[in-house]
C-alpha cells in the first residue's frame, strides 16, 4: 500500500511540475488559480493518449507513467487555453 501512495505522489509531483513550467513557459493568460495544475493532470493524460496513437518511446516513467508525453501534453493544454483566450478576445483591427 505504501508503494502504491508512493507512486500516486510522484506522479502528482510530475504533474505539477510539468504543468508549472507549461504554464509559465506558454503564459495562456488566465489569471486564475488552478491553471498550472490543471494543465499538468489533464497535459499527463491527453499527451500519454496521443503518445500511444504514434506508438513512440515515452521516455522514462515516473509513478508508471511516461514523463516526455506528460510534459508535452501540459504544453498542448496551455497552448490550447491560449488559444482560447485568444478566441474570447475578439479582433483587434
Amino acid at each position: 500500500m505504501v508503494n502504491e501512495g508512493y507512486a500516486v505522489a510522484q506522479t502528482v509531483a510530475v504533474a505539477l511540475l510539468a504543468g508549472w513550467i507549461a504554464e509559465r513557459t506558454v503564459d495562456p493568460g488566465f489569471k486564475m488559480r488552478g491553471i498550472a495544475p490543471l494543465a499538468g493532470v489533464v497535459g499527463l493524460y491527453v499527451g500519454r493518449a496521443l503518445w500511444s496513437w504514434g506508438d513512440w518511446y515515452g521516455g522514462p516513467l515516473i509513478g508508471g507513467l511516461p514523463v516526455v508525453p506528460g510534459v508535452a501534453g501540459a504544453f498542448a493544454v496551455c497552448a490550447i487555453l491560449k488559444l482560447v483566450r485568444l478566441a474570447a478576445a475578439g479582433p483587434h483591427w
